[in-house]
């Protein structure tokens, strides 16, 4: 990941560890659609729990892999949105 933006020169990491709530994000997106699928599946389609175990424990790991990244993003959109940083686009 780079340090800044090529183009406004914005830092992305602010301090160590500031990226840590995105894998809250990463997390809660998680669970929440593993829980809405099991649901779905068990209850409203009939499929057997021993059925769903492995494919929802494969999206358990393979997701959040996947969407590390746009956790990433939208933690930096959030922290930017609630607490924006004057950038001055003369400076190199």
């Amino acid at each position: 990941m780079y340090a800044q933006c090529p183009n406004c020169k914005l830092t992305y990491e602010r301090a160590p560890g500031y990226f840590l709530g995105s894998a809250y994000i990463n997390y809660a997106l998680t669970a929440l659609l593993i829980t809405a699928a099991y649901v779905g599946f068990r209850f409203i389609g009939g499929v057997p729990s021993r059925l769903l175990m492995g494919p929802l424990a494969v999206f358990c790991v393979l997701f959040p892999l996947a969407f590390f990244r746009h956790a990433r993003s939208f933690w930096l959109a959030m922290d930017y949105f609630f607490d924006p940083v004057e950038i001055d686009p003369k400076q190199d």
